[in-house]
């Protein structure tokens, strides 16, 4: 078909297209030489000019069926890359319907991340008028507990000093009892001078009474009834004496007694001042800062605990509240340096890993390992917080803790 194309293209042509068959040289029968007679020559001149005319044809159909054949590759070449290029077209859409879904299943759970991020606003909302209301309430209780305290510190300080007061009168009290007692000891040496000189004088008389008693004998019989209602009078002086002696001395005793009594009451007085001096000073320092500090431990042993942050839910000791049981978390509620301890005991021959960490850098570690059963490991962290800091403990690696009823994996601090 190409072939009767180019023919009829070739043949439609003007006359002087002749020249481009003969490779630009044109030729005109009319110049054939007019000199020769001979049929002969005019017919070699015609078909030599036909033996380069279809030379030439040839040359040039053979170069159009080349670029013909090469058309033809291009075609194929263009229909294959074609066919790829509709291939990949499908290939796209299919994706874009794919992005397509894709991005509508974002849109949605976008939409209920917003839904769930507006509940987590409004629950944090909620929390922050919750703090607002407890950090108000606690200020209040503040007041209230300062207030207290003063009106506490108030009736101590006159409590004081009415217990000055009465020292000062017990001091008075007590030189006066000493004065007395001094006294009371010269009473004895006074009732022993007196019983001397009693006796002395008693002696005289009956050696006058038997001196007098030889001289006569009537008088000797007189004196022998004086002498009998004599003796009757000295054993009755004697009997009085000796009474009123005792009942001195018994009265003396007493007022002894009662004297050391006092100062009894005097020294467990000034012992009960200093005590209550002491207490208040304790009351004083207590009541101006409440030491931080707690003390927690596990009661319940896991063989296969593999978790995060081990949680202490035994609570032994915790002063200002600072420790969560459930998140097994400290928060500190001032600044300050704090001391922070871990122990752990691990569970038969396994070995364990824990960290003390301050707002989730780690800054020691301890290591129970398994060389033996029940390995123990211990460290001790002093960290300087600031409020709101918080510090716990995890698992580094390892597995397993052991622990009794009475605590033995423990988590301890206390602000300094």
């Amino acid at each position: 078909m190409w072939t009767r194309i180019t023919l009829g293209f070739l043949f439609l042509t003007q006359t002087n297209s002749l020249s481009l068959l003969t490779d630009g040289d044109p030729q005109n029968i009319t110049s054939v030489d007019k000199s020769g007679d001979s049929n002969t020559d005019v017919f070699r001149q015609l078909l030599n000019q036909e033996t380069l005319i279809r030379m030439t044809m040839d040359r040039k159909v053979q170069g159009i069926l080349k670029d013909i054949i090469e058309m033809k590759s291009d075609l194929a070449t263009n229909a294959k890359q074609l066919s790829d290029a509709e291939k990949e077209i499908i290939t796209l859409r299919n994706e874009v319907r794919s992005l397509k879904t894709e991005n509508q299943a974002l849109q949605a759970e976008t939409q209920k991340f917003k839904q769930v991020i507006s509940q987590f606003e409004n629950k944090f909302r909620d929390i922050d008028e919750n703090f607002t209301d407890f950090a108000w309430d606690q200020e209040k209780h503040e007041i209230n507990w300062n207030r207290k305290i003063e009106r506490f510190q108030e009736n101590t300080s006159k409590i004081l000093d009415d217990i000055k007061i009465e020292v000062r009168y017990l001091s008075v009290t007590l030189l006066d009892l000493n004065k007395h007692t001094m006294e009371l000891n010269s009473i004895p040496s006074l009732v022993d001078d007196k019983f001397t000189r009693y006796s002395a004088n008693l002696n005289t008389s009956m050696v006058e009474m038997n001196h007098m008693l030889l001289s006569t004998k009537d008088f000797q019989d007189n004196v022998v009834y004086n002498l009998s209602a004599l003796e009757k009078d000295q054993s009755r002086i004697k009997i009085l004496l000796s009474e009123t002696l005792n009942s001195t001395i018994n009265t003396i005793k007493s007022e002894v007694e009662q004297s050391q009594n006092a100062h009894l009451k005097l020294s467990s007085a000034v012992s009960s001042l200093e005590v209550f001096r002491i207490n208040m000073s304790l009351f004083n320092i207590c009541a101006k800062e409440t030491r931080e500090g707690f003390n927690v431990g596990v009661t319940s042993s896991g063989s296969t605990w593999a978790g995060d942050i081990l949680v202490f839910p035994h609570v032994i000791t915790n002063n200002g509240n600072g420790y969560d049981p459930s998140t097994g978390k400290f928060t500190a509620s001032k600044k300050g340096t704090y001391v922070f301890s871990a122990n752990v005991n691990a569970y038969g021959s396994n070995t364990v890993y824990l960290e003390i960490v301050h707002n989730g850098m780690s800054k020691v570690r301890t290591m129970a390992y398994g060389s033996t059963s029940h390995q123990t490991g211990t460290n001790m962290a002093v960290l300087v917080l600031e409020k709101g800091d918080s510090v716990w403990v995890k698992r580094y690696s390892g597995q397993g803790y052991y622990t009794d009823s009475v605590p033995i994996t423990t988590f301890s601090g206390f602000l300094l």
